[in-house]
C-alpha cells in the first residue's frame, strides 16, 4: 500500500532554496539514555507523520511529501564537553544540504552531561515553520517522558481553496504572476533535481560566509521590557524591532545611510480555513516594513511609529498574504529556477526577472525578524524541565541577517544568522549588545 502523499504548495520556495535550514535547541534538565530517546522518536512516527517524510518530486514538476517514506531519522549524541558544543555543531550543520529525495528533513544532536541535556535540530525549512519546529522538540520530550499523544492527522495550505476569502490574490499579483508563467513556458523551462541542487548550493555557500550568534533577555528584564510596552501601548515585538533598526543604525556603518527593509513573518494559523493543532507544516508568512535613515525622538515614540508600520501591513489581509499567493500562482518549476539564476547557471529570462523582483540575489538587502513569542508550553514534561531554547530562523538568501527570536519559562534568546562577509562578527556584536541593552533598560 502506497504512502500517504501531500502536495508541496505554498511551500515550494523552500524546495530549492540553498539556505533554509531552521535551528532550534532546548535544553532538558533530567539524565539522558540514547536507546530510550531512539524509541521516543519512533513514536513520534505516528503522532507527526511528516516526521518521517521524503520530498519526491514528478515528472510534471509537482513535489509532494511522501509520508514515513523512512524508517529511521538521523540522530547523533554526545557527551558535552562545553556549554556552547550545540552551538558549533549547529554552524556546520547550517551549511549541510539536505537531501530532501531519499533522506529525512530533520537531523537531531544530543549533547548530554550528568544530570541534563541539549537537543538541537537542525530542520528543513519544509518541516515545518519555527512555531512547528519548536513544538516539535517540545514533543519528542513528552515521547520521552512517556507521555501518550495523539495521532494526527497532517493538513497543509494544498489548494487555493485552503486561503480565507478575504487573502484572496490581488489583481496586480494575478497580473504579475502570470505574465512571468507565460515567459517561462514559452522558454526551455530547465528543470533542477538533486544533483544540480548539491552543486547551486555549494556554489552559495562559497559565496556566503553565514555565522550563528545569540543574546538573552532574562526573567526581570522580561518583566520590565513587558510592563514598559504595556504602559506604552506597543507589543513586544514592536519594541525589539525598534531597538533593532537603531543598533543597526548606531553599528552597521555599510547600512547606516541606506533605506532598511526588514521582513516580520507572521503566524497565519488563526486564519486558515481548517485546524492545525501542534502539527508539522508551514502556517506563516511576512510581511515588510522600511525605515529611511536614523529614527528621530525618543524610543517609545519611535517604537509607536513602527507599530503603525506593522499593523497597517497586519490588519490588511490581502497584504499579509501577498507572499504565499505568489507562491501559489508561480508555477513551481520557476520558483526553483530562480535560485538557479542567482546562484549558478540558468540564464531563463522569466526566472531572472522574478529573481530581480523577489530580491534573489549574490547581494542581499534585507533584513529579517522572525519572533514566536511567548511559548505556552508545560516547562515540567513528566520527571524532566524544559528551559533556554533558541532559534536560528534561516538567513535565507534574500537577508544578510536574521533574527530568530523566542520567550520560554520568562527568558527571551535572540538568535542572529548573519553573512560575514557583509556584517562583520565585531559589528554584530556591537549591534546584538546595543539591542539588549536598549531592550533591558525600558522604563
Amino acid at each position: 500500500m502506497p504512502n500517504h502523499t501531500l502536495p508541496v504548495f505554498t511551500e515550494r520556495a523552500h524546495l530549492r532554496n540553498p539556505d533554509i535550514t531552521v535551528l532550534v535547541k532546548l535544553s532538558v534538565d533530567g539524565e539522558f539514555d540514547e536507546q530510550r530517546f531512539g524509541a521516543a522518536l519512533q513514536v513520534l512516527k505516528s503522532v507527526h507523520p511528516l516526521l518521517y517524510s521524503t520530498v519526491q518530486v514528478a515528472d510534471d514538476g509537482q513535489a509532494s511529501y511522501i509520508e514515513n517514506a523512512v524508517n529511521q531519522l538521523a540522530v547523533f549524541s554526545m557527551k558535552r564537553e562545553y556549554d556552547d558544543q550545540w552551538l558549533d555543531v549547529a554552524q556546520v550543520e547550517n551549511k549541510r544540504p539536505f537531501k530532501t529525495a531519499t533522506e529525512p528533513l530533520v537531523r537531531f544532536f544530543v549533547f548530554y552531561g550528568v544530570k541534563d541535556f541539549d537537543i538541537l535540530a537542525v530542520a528543513h525549512h519544509l518541516l515545518g515553520d519555527g512555531n512547528a519546529i519548536a513544538r516539535l522538540l517540545r514533543d519528542v520530550v513528552k515521547a520521552y517522558a512517556d507521555i501518550e499523544m495523539l495521532h494526527q492527522k497532517q493538513r497543509l495550505l494544498s489548494s487555493l481553496d485552503d486561503f480565507p476569502t478575504a487573502a484572496k490574490s490581488t489583481f496586480i499579483v494575478k497580473a504579475f504572476t502570470h505574465n512571468l508563467n507565460r515567459i517561462w513556458r514559452k522558454g526551455e523551462m530547465p528543470r533542477f533535481g538533486e544533483q544540480e541542487y548539491l552543486e547551486m548550493f555549494n556554489s552559495y555557500h562559497l559565496l556566503s560566509d553565514i555565522k550563528l550568534l545569540y543574546s538573552t533577555i532574562n526573567a526581570n528584564q522580561m518583566d520590565s521590557l513587558q510592563q514598559a510596552c504595556k504602559a506604552h501601548g506597543v507589543t513586544i515585538n514592536d519594541a525589539i524591532i525598534t531597538a533593532f533598526i537603531t543598533a543597526m543604525r548606531e553599528h552597521c556603518l555599510y547600512r547606516q545611510n541606506k533605506e532598511m527593509t526588514i521582513a516580520v513573518p507572521i503566524n497565519i494559523r488563526n486564519q486558515l480555513l481548517f485546524a492545525t493543532d501542534d502539527s508539522l507544516g508551514n502556517f506563516a508568512s511576512a510581511i515588510t516594513i522600511k525605515q529611511k535613515g536614523r529614527f528621530s525622538g525618543g524610543f517609545w515614540a519611535n517604537t509607536s511609529k513602527v507599530q503603525s508600520k506593522i499593523k497597517a501591513k497586519i490588519e490588511s489581509v490581502k497584504a499579509s498574504w501577498v507572499n504565499l499567493n505568489l507562491y501559489a500562482l508561480l508555477d513551481p518549476t520557476l520558483i526553483d529556477a530562480i535560485y538557479f539564476t542567482a546562484f549558478s547557471k540558468c540564464s531563463d529570462k522569466a526566472a531572472r526577472r522574478a529573481a530581480a523582483i523577489l530580491g534573489v540575489s549574490s547581494c542581499p538587502s534585507t533584513t529579517a525578524v522572525s519572533n514566536l513569542g511567548r511559548l505556552s508550553f508545560d516547562n515540567q514534561i513528566g520527571n524532566y524541565h524544559i528551559h533556554d531554547m533558541v532559534i536560528f530562523a534561516p538567513k535565507a538568501p534574500v537577508s544578510y541577517l536574521t533574527l530568530g527570536i523566542v520567550t520560554l519559562d520568562k527568558t527571551m534568546h535572540i538568535g542572529y544568522s548573519y553573512d560575514q562577509n557583509l556584517v562583520s562578527l565585531g559589528c554584530m556584536k556591537s549591534i546584538s549588545l546595543r539591542l539588549v541593552e536598549l531592550l533591558s533598560s525600558c522604563s
